[in-house]
């Protein structure tokens, strides 16, 4: 059975994955229009380089979301 806690906690590290993500494209754009990373093709950048705190923690919220979804589906 679904709980309330559970469902409290899957939109918690839905909301903390969706704010690192939003951050992170933010950083690329704002990276790519100053010239900082070259595009290799039309709309696909290349990344290789870029270092941004939010490219680890989008990591770890995602990382974390997934358990917690996991959890949800279980019943815990």
């Amino acid at each position: 059975m679904i709980t309330d806690l559970a469902i409290d906690q899957a939109l918690i590290e839905l909301k903390r994955t969706e704010y690192h993500l939003l951050a992170l494209r933010s950083e690329r754009r704002m990276a790519l229009a100053e010239g900082k990373v070259a595009c290799s093709a039309a709309g696909r950048g290349d990344w290789t380089y870029f270092r941004s705190k939010h490219h680890a923690a989008a990591k770890r919220a995602s990382m974390d979301l997934t358990r917690k979804l996991a959890a949800l589906r279980a019943g815990r």
